[in-house]
């Protein structure tokens, strides 16, 4: 937003331009891991753990949203709600990796 007459907008993140840009960054670094992921190898075992512990990541994740939103209502505290986006964030980056990466060879 434009700053008029010293009324201050809601930040740098809410221009559009800002945005789109930190989307198409964010897309470049994660096809980037990805395609540095590729040479590595993992067991079949170490992947099959991965992909479980993403599965019930998807229950743990989504009660850490459900409690994040909860915070954000009664209290106004979005801690709760940041560290459910940051840890979920950081699964992503552990399953696309595990997605990535070669098979070795048994």
């Amino acid at each position: 937003m434009l700053t008029i007459f010293g009324a201050t907008g809601g930040g740098l993140l809410s221009n559009p331009l800002i945005v789109f840009l930190s989307v198409l960054v964010i897309t470049y670094v994660f096809v980037k891991f990805c395609s540095w992921a590729k040479s590595f190898e993992l067991s079949s075992k170490v992947k099959l753990a991965i992909y479980i512990l993403t599965g019930l990541g998807l229950v743990g994740f989504n009660v850490m949203y459900y409690q994040g939103n909860a915070a954000i209502q009664a209290t106004g505290d979005w801690g709760a709600a940041t560290t459910a986006l940051l840890v979920t964030f950081a699964w992503v980056f552990v399953f696309a990796f595990a997605l990535m990466s070669e098979k070795k060879a048994e």
